[in-house]
Order: structure tokens, then C-alpha cells, then sequence
């Protein structure tokens, strides 16, 4: 007979979720808001695509800190 014990509480995830988030999050905030600026100035489709550009990149910079973050939970 063999005895199993349970852990005592789930694993937490290593990886947070704000990090898996940010890359399409900050793509999607960005167009939307760059939609809005691009039709301030006139041309919307331009507006659109800066935005989504800064949105990624601001996405890539909270990737990184969540992926240092994860790192050194290990």
C-alpha cells in the first residue's frame, strides 16, 4: 500500500499574466488610440500604424520585465 501525499496548495504560474498580455495588448491599446490622433491630424490609417508600433514596443519592454520577473522565481 502506498501513500501519496497532496501538496499542500496549487503551484503558482512562474510566468505572470500581464507579461503574456502585453505584446497584444499594447498593439490593440495602441491602434486605438493612435486612430483617434491619426483623425485629430486628418489621416487615421497613419495614426493607426504608429500607434500599434509604439504599442508593441511598449509591449516588448513589459515582456522583457515579466521574463526577468519569471527568471527569478526560479
Amino acid at each position: 500500500m502506498s501513500v501519496r501525499s497532496r501538496p499542500a496548495k496549487p503551484p503558482e504560474p512562474r510566468f505572470p499574466l500581464w507579461g503574456a498580455l502585453a505584446l497584444p495588448g499594447g498593439a490593440v491599446f495602441g491602434a486605438l488610440i493612435g486612430i483617434f490622433v491619426g483623425a485629430l491630424f486628418g489621416i487615421p490609417g497613419i495614426g493607426v500604424a504608429i500607434g500599434a508600433g509604439l504599442g508593441v514596443g511598449i509591449g516588448l519592454a513589459l515582456l522583457a520585465a515579466a521574463i526577468v520577473l519569471a527568471s527569478a522565481n526560479l
